[in-house]
């Protein structure tokens, strides 16, 4: 019987998600706005991606 071993995840896929987001004064900032939330969302798609992909290779690695 295999026992499951936890393999700790890397900090940096630990670390929260989040947006420094700008004062929204002109039309421009809010264009500005948009594009952090979207470049903030896809590196938090990538993080949640790494993830799983962790999970599922400690999922088939062989017991040490």
């Amino acid at each position: 019987m295999r026992v499951p071993v936890y393999a700790g995840l890397p900090a940096e896929m630990l670390a929260p998600c989040v947006v420094q987001d700008v004062q929204l004064v002109t039309t421009g900032d809010i264009v500005v706005s948009r594009n952090r939330y979207v470049e903030a969302f896809q590196k938090c798609a990538a993080k949640v991606d790494a993830i799983r992909k962790h999970d599922a290779e400690a999922r088939v690695a062989p017991a040490k």
